[in-house]
């Protein structure tokens, strides 16, 4: 089932055995369907159960077909199985608690019992089967509208006069069973996040909203969180030539736009769930939230502007190829700020790519014709949306009286102590490919390390002082020098004045951090005048225009105002 997974289509199925699972399937219908696959469990016959959702699977998946051009999809489904996912999602019930209660009116979700009977028998199904089901986008679209019916705990859930009718408890793990069961399906998280080939009127947030505010038992977040998983490892093929990788990736980036696009628009429904007394989904979902950074996290360059084909990514623009736009990347990292665990690695490895960007603009040899400023301004851009996420994230905090505030970090210092720990940590899983890559930066090197590390600001916010603005530009000159010393074998030219900043006679820079520790306020200017003298002598009379780019785009962002 490889070509289903690289996005190819089935087409050699015989047509009498395409005939035969839709008349079979038809027959059976749910009961029939339901009761074989709960027979075959029962005596152990796990094959046979398997081999009987495999078919259903493979009738109910639109890229799966014979040669005649019968294909699969909606109209091979049983009506009584569509029925499933058809109709008002709830109705009214009367709970009583005792034999002696009044009932009361509760809330009942429509065809629960089979559903969790249906859900149990397709997750028997082989994944690699499943990948295009229209079964497993049912699935995902239903588990929306009943989270989003049940979401608010108040609310009264079961019907005292059916057994077969499901209590809260029995929700909970009805729709963490779907979202596992659907959420397998690459293709269907692809469609549900994108809207691609799903019917007129479906809006995605009414599917995705409800399964990022509620508040999950353990599995059910796990199973939310495994929803989105696949994309970071699908976002940059290793072999772009192969079509099934660069399928994967195209189908990664397209998902992570969609997803990244409900994270920018609801900031304000995620930093305040509604009935959650001001909470965030960092403090409610945490899981949910460091798979959304980990997923999105190859997707940073491309937020601020970066072509996919200098970034290593496809697809990460609307099914019209608009950009996702520079104002949105501060809100979606306010969301993913929400969790101190998930806002460390995501804002680390946007650090990490804006050094890169740097890196990159000596690394490719800077020309009069070709000077390259905007990489200046997308590294400095990136710079601004870490800081300006962290600022709304702590507005939307100031304003929420009865939210504790535990998941997030106190401080802005803190959250920059924090990423340069990460940093520290696990430089080599910043996101950067392409000709980034290529021009021979080495993420392991620890000369990498130490300078992302710098441009990372310190914990103690620097008065505005000249000091600062040293700082700033000497850390800015450092990123550069590292790509020159790439580029040059490992190290720079000799050149008066930098003695006392390599390691050893004529030999690499100390990291940066070394250098300065001692005393700083000497230090920091004299390395900014040794660098700039030494990149200036080096060809790149740009350097000066660059560092304008870089200070512009991270002005630009940290000026951007944000109403809620």
């Amino acid at each position: 089932m490889k070509t289903l997974a690289d996005g190819g289509k089935v087409t050699d199925v015989p047509q009498g055995t395409m005939d035969f699972l839709q008349q079979f399937y038809t027959a059976a219908g749910k009961d029939g369907f339901l009761a074989l696959s709960e027979q075959y469990s029962e005596n152990g016959r796990t094959e046979a159960a398997s081999a009987l959702s495999n078919g259903l699977a493979v009738v109910s998946n639109y890229n799966v077909g014979s040669a005649a051009g019968d294909v699969g999809g909606r109209s091979h489904i049983p009506e009584s199985l569509r029925g499933l996912f058809e109709g008002p999602v709830t109705s009214t019930g009367n709970l009583s608690k005792g034999a002696n209660d009044s009932p009361q009116q509760s809330m009942v979700v429509n065809n629960g019992h089979d559903l969790a009977r249906f859900t149990k028998a397709f997750g028997l199904a082989d994944p690699a089967v499943q990948q295009g089901s229209e079964l497993s986008e049912n699935l995902l679209s239903r588990a929306g509208e009943i989270a989003s019916a049940t979401n608010d705990k108040s609310l009264l859930i079961g019907d005292s006069f059916d057994h077969n009718v499901l209590r809260r408890d029995g929700v909970d793990t009805l729709l963490q069973d779907m979202v596992g069961v659907g959420g397998r399906d690459h293709a269907a998280v692809h469609n549900i996040l994108s809207g691609e080939g799903m019917p007129t009127g479906y809006n995605r947030d009414d599917v995705v909203m409800p399964l990022l505010q509620r508040d999950w038992a353990e599995g059910g977040e796990q199973n939310v969180a495994g929803m989105f998983d696949w994309i970071a490892d699908d976002a940059r093929p290793s072999d772009p030539s192969d079509p099934g990788e660069l399928y994967r990736s195209q189908q990664a980036g397209e998902s992570a736009f969609g997803l990244a696009q409900i994270l920018a628009a609801k900031d304000a429904e995620l930093l305040d769930i509604p009935g959650m007394k001001g909470q965030a989904i960092g403090e409610v979902n945490p899981e949910i939230t460091k798979a959304l950074g980990t997923s999105l996290a190859p997707y940073i360059g491309n937020m601020v502007g970066v072509p996919g084909d200098f970034a290593g990514t496809y697809g990460f623009a609307s099914p019209t190829g608009g950009e996702f736009g520079l104002e949105n990347a501060p809100r979606l990292f306010s969301v993913i700020d929400s969790n101190a665990d998930a806002a460390g690695y995501f804002n680390a490895q946007a650090f990490g790519m804006s050094a890169q960007l740097e890196q990159a603009w000596a690394l490719e040899g800077r020309t009069l014709q070709m000077p390259h400023y905007e990489y200046g301004s997308w590294a400095g851009s990136i710079q601004g949306v870490v800081d300006k996420g962290f600022d709304l994230e702590f507005a939307d905090r100031a304003g929420d009286e009865s939210s504790n505030n535990t998941a997030g970090f106190e401080s802005k210092g803190i959250a920059y102590d924090t990423i340069r720990t990460v940093v520290s940590k696990g430089v080599e899983f910043i996101p950067g490919a392409g000709p980034i890559i290529s021009s021979g930066i080495d993420l392991a090197d620890p000369a990498f390390k130490s300078a992302v590390m710098g441009a990372v600001p310190d914990g103690t916010v620097q008065p505005n002082t000249q000091f600062a603005e040293d700082s700033l530009l000497a850390k800015q000159y450092y990123q550069i020098a590292l790509g020159l010393q790439a580029a040059n074998g490992g190290s720079l030219d000799p050149y008066i004045g930098l003695e006392d900043f390599r390691d050893g006679v004529n030999g690499p820079l100390l990291p940066y951090d070394e250098i300065v520790s001692d005393r700083p306020s000497f230090t920091t200017p004299l390395l900014s005048s040794c660098l700039a003298g030494y990149i200036t002598e080096a060809g790149f009379t740009g350097v000066g225009e660059f560092v304008d780019a870089m200070n512009a785009g991270r002005e630009q962002v940290q000026g951007m105002e944000f109403g809620r």
